[in-house]
C-alpha cells in the first residue's frame, strides 16, 4: 500500500495467512508464533488517519554493474532480444539473440584478438581502443541492435514466402553501403600519438599496442612484445624505446634464481631489445649481458 503526502511517498507492507496449507498439516509451534506476530493490515481507506509506528533513514550507495565474464557475455548475447523494446524486432530476436551458438564465441575471440577488449582476471574489460570505437559507432546503424532483429524478421518472412530473396539481398546491399560509408568516415586522432617511424627499416610505422607493437612493413619483421621477461611494458616504456632507443630505468626485473635487478631497455645492432645497466660505482663501463629478441623470448 502506498500513500502520498506533501510530495513524499509512504509505503506500508503487511501479510496475512489466507490458507495454512502444509503448515496446517505439520502444525509446528514456530509457525504459530510467526502467525501471531502479524500486526494489522496495509489496507487503508482514502482520508483515513493512520498512526505512525516509527521511521528510519537509510543511506546507501549504488554499485556499478560487475564486469562481464565470458560466460555472462555469452548469456547476454543469447538473451539480448529481451532488451529490445520494439515488439517486432524483439520478437524476432527472442529465439536467436545476437549471433548464433556457433559464432558468439568467435565474436568474443575476435574482440580479444583485435584488442577491443582484454581479460582482467576472470572478467572481460574494454580497452582504450575499444572504448574509442564504442564512442565513435554507438549512434551509427552498424551498432543498432534492432537491425539484427529486423533481419531475423525478414528471414522468417522468406521462410513463409512473403518476401523474395532478391528483395532481401537488395536491402542487405543498401545497408552494407550505408554502414561502410559511416565507418570509413571515422577519424582516429589518437592513433598518431602512438605511431612511430620504424627504427629498423625507416619506412614502416609502428603503432603501440597493449600486447604487441609491430612494424606495418611486412618485409621488416620488427616487433616489440608487451611483456619482457617477467615485466609488463607500459605504453610509456615502448614510446621511450621507439623515440630515443632507450627507456628510463625500470625496476624489478627477475633473473636467475629469482634475483631482482634494475635496468634500462635498449636496442642492439639488430634492433632486438637488451639490457643497459646503471654505471657501477667507480667504474666507467656498463655490464655486458646476454641479448634477447625484441619480445624478450629466448631463441631456441
Amino acid at each position: 500500500m502506498e500513500a502520498s503526502l506533501d510530495g513524499f511517498l509512504f509505503r506500508s507492507r503487511s501479510q496475512k495467512i489466507r490458507s495454512a496449507g502444509w503448515r496446517g498439516v505439520f502444525n509446528h509451534p514456530q509457525d504459530r508464533e510467526e502467525d501471531e506476530k502479524d500486526e494489522g493490515t496495509a489496507e487503508f481507506k482514502e482520508g483515513e488517519n493512520v498512526k505512525t509506528g516509527g521511521y528510519s533513514l537509510v543511506r546507501k550507495k549504488t554499485m556499478p554493474q560487475p564486469l562481464y565474464t565470458e560466460a555472462a557475455l555469452l548469456a547476454a548475447m543469447e538473451g539480448c532480444g529481451k532488451t529490445v523494446t520494439d515488439e517486432s524486432p524483439g520478437e524476432a530476436m527472442k529465439e536467436e539473440g545476437l549471433g548464433t551458438p556457433a559464432t558468439r564465441a568467435a565474436i568474443i575471440e575476435t574482440l580479444l584478438k583485435e584488442e577491443y577488449i582484454c581479460r582482467y582476471g576472470k572478467s572481460l574489460a574494454p580497452t582504450e581502443k575499444g572504448l574509442f570505437i564504442y564512442d565513435a559507432v554507438k549512434d551509427m546503424r552498424i551498432a543498432d541492435v534492432k537491425i539484427a532483429g529486423q533481419w531475423e524478421k525478414k528471414l522468417a518472412s522468406m521462410e513463409k514466402n512473403t518476401l523474395s530473396p532478391r528483395t532481401f539481398m537488395k536491402a542487405i546491399e543498401g545497408y552494407t553501403r550505408r554502414v561502410t560509408r559511416e565507418v570509413l568516415s571515422l577519424q582516429f586522432p589518437g592513433l598518431a600519438a602512438n605511431a612511430f617511424t620504424c627504427p629498423k627499416c625507416g619506412t614502416g610505422k609502428v603503432v603501440i599496442r597493449h600486447k604487441l607493437s609491430r612494424c606495418d612493413n611486412e618485409k621488416c619483421g620488427f616487433l616489440i612484445f608487451g611483456k619482457f621477461l617477467n615485466r609488463e611494458l607500459s605504453k610509456g616504456n615502448v614510446r621511450q624505446l621507439l623515440a630515443s632507443g632507450s627507456t628510463k630505468l625500470i625496476k624489478g626485473f627477475k633473473g636467475k634464481k629469482d634475483r631482482t635487478f634494475d635496468a634500462r631497455l635498449v636496442f642492439d645492432e639488430n634492433y632486438n631489445i637488451t639490457f643497459s645497466f646503471p654505471l657501477a660505482k667507480g667504474k666507467g663501463k656498463k655490464k655486458a649481458v646476454s641479448k634477447l629478441p625484441a619480445g624478450g623470448r629466448k631463441k631456441k
